[in-house]
């Protein structure tokens, strides 16, 4: 079934117009459960891989916003992978070293931000989206990032596809950390249409946030030592989150014959507010009858729930960040 179809087939069970309140309502819903069951048969990410260049002198690099671990990093021209390192087992090792080599040898997970890259130069930064509806104090972005070795919190007002700039002059990033973490404030019920880009006052791209993302961003950040002394590419293989649901004619990525479950998952909490609980009760036992087939057919039986921290999105979940493969402590 299309995405479409399962909406539009809640808003016919709900006796709703298309368009409405309860439609929001059933796409949120339709997002939380084709989660939930992603997670549960443990496939809600995928192998996926890409390519980056390092920058003579910058040691420290963004992945892309859908890593949700890195496996390896590998150094495509020497043939050879990168150690990976645990934080503690580098930090020993590494610490005030401002060693420079053509060919890094070892990375480590450094942390989690809100962009991919940090200003080049310390300035001003811009804000802007891809769609003209996005303007106006009901689209906002806070901005939490050094301004001259102190945090500082700014809010930005959106003009469409018109950049806006901070008032601030955020610090660049060689002092590692120029802006901290972002995040999209929509008051009076508005939604943001667009890609919300960030640009530093040189124009660089630090981040462009989808509107499915959710309202803050992370970024994963790896440390490479020695530092780059020229510019190198290197292939990342990582396991990547699914995106979720967007377009009308986007299909769940579940066997065909389990679409349902988005429907009756969905079903039992939502007719429960129409006011139609034995209709929402019998949905939730089928819902619970066809979730048990759907996971024994996977064949993950005895599978853990898992749980994760997630400030960013409610609809991504984010992976075990510090289980580094292979990693030596």
């Amino acid at each position: 079934m299309k995405y479409s179809e399962i909406y539009g087939a809640l808003n016919d069970l709900a006796s709703e117009e298309d368009g409405d309140d309860f439609e929001t309502m059933a796409k949120l819903s339709i997002q939380l459960h084709y989660r939930e069951l992603l997670s549960e048969s443990n496939t809600d990410l995928e192998r996926r891989e890409y390519t980056f260049t390092t920058v003579s002198g910058i040691g420290k690099y963004g992945m892309p916003l859908y890593v949700a671990d890195v496996l390896n990093i590998e150094d495509s021209r020497n043939d050879r992978p990168l150690e990976l390192y645990g934080p503690t087992r580098f930090d020993r090792e590494h610490s005030g070293s401002t060693q420079t080599a053509e060919d890094p040898q070892e990375a480590s997970y450094h942390g989690e931000y809100g962009v991919q890259k940090q200003p080049v130069t310390a300035g001003a930064i811009t804000v802007e989206s891809s769609s003209v509806l996005d303007t106006g104090s009901d689209y906002q972005i806070i901005v939490h990032g050094m301004v001259g070795g102190v945090d500082t919190r700014e809010i930005i007002d959106f003009s469409g596809t018109t950049a806006s700039s901070s008032t601030n002059s955020f610090d660049a990033e060689s002092n590692a950390i120029g802006i901290r973490r972002l995040t999209l404030k929509q008051t009076n019920s508005v939604v943001f249409v667009g890609f919300v880009t960030v640009k530093d006052v040189d124009g660089n791209t630090l981040a462009v946030i989808p509107p499915y993302w959710g309202d803050s961003p992370s970024y994963q950040w790896w440390e490479f030592w020695p530092v780059p002394s020229a510019a190198t590419t290197y292939i990342v293989r990582c396991l990547a989150h699914k995106p979720p649901m967007i377009n009308d004619d986007d299909i769940p990525e579940l066997p065909l014959d389990f679409h349902d479950l988005l429907i009756y998952g969905p079903q039992s909490i939502l007719l429960a507010g129409k006011g139609k609980e034995s209709s929402a009760a019998a949905a939730g036992r089928k819902y619970m009858e066809r979730k048990k087939a759907f996971l024994g057919r996977r064949q993950h039986k005895g599978i853990k729930s898992r749980g994760f921290i997630n400030a960013s999105n409610r609809y991504i979940q984010r992976g075990n960040l510090r289980k580094i493969p292979n990693a030596v402590e």
